[in-house]
């Protein structure tokens, strides 16, 4: 083996290595703070409805796995800041763009949960990508800042929350029409 290619072994080794401990820290990290929350919502009886510490303390968990993901890996071929359009010939750019549209859909789904409005989630969503990106590149962490990115997530986080809310409005008016049918039938036998 030339030492080129050893060299290159050796490196990819590395990355998948950092990618390991990265993730391996995030989901410590975010288990640990999900059971805190838990726990001290719990204790705290803040906030009342349980939906909602279930909320916060899965959206702890997404959060610390997406910053595991996001820091933990290098990306942009040495580029700081990347502004060019989504290239739709490049397969490795589409298979980039769906997995970070998939990364952020569950965000979307927990904005939804939440009953955030339309607009209020999509702001939350654009302006938490705009951060990470933000971030990327004042840190120097060897990861792009991608226009992509920033468009991807935000489409992703809708989309979850658009899928959401739609599954939240029907379930919400089927349980109405059963209510009304119980009460109708109900009120027949009096």
């Amino acid at each position: 083996m030339s030492a080129a290619a050893a060299s290159g072994f050796g490196e990819a080794n590395t990355r998948k290595d950092g990618l390991r401990v990265s993730l391996s820290l995030a989901i410590a990290a975010g288990v640990l703070g999900s059971v805190l929350i838990a726990v001290w919502t719990t204790l705290a009886d803040r906030p009342r409805r349980i939906a909602h510490r279930v909320v916060a303390s899965v959206g702890w968990l997404w959060a610390a796995c997406v910053i595991g993901l996001t820091f933990g890996t290098r990306s942009g071929g040495g580029q700081a800041v990347n502004l060019a359009l989504l290239d739709l010939g490049n397969p490795a750019d589409l298979v980039d763009f769906l997995l970070n549209t998939a990364m952020f859909a569950p965000g979307g789904i927990l904005l939804a949960v939440l009953r955030t409005g339309l607009w209020q989630a999509g702001a939350f969503v654009f302006l938490g990508s705009l951060a990470i990106e933000v971030t990327q590149y004042l840190t120097a962490s060897g990861r792009t800042a991608d226009l992509n990115d920033l468009l991807s997530n935000t489409v992703g986080g809708m989309a979850g929350y658009v899928c959401a809310a739609a599954v939240g409005k029907v379930t919400h008016e089927i349980g109405r029409r059963h209510r009304y049918a119980h009460e109708v039938e109900r009120l027949s036998r009096l």
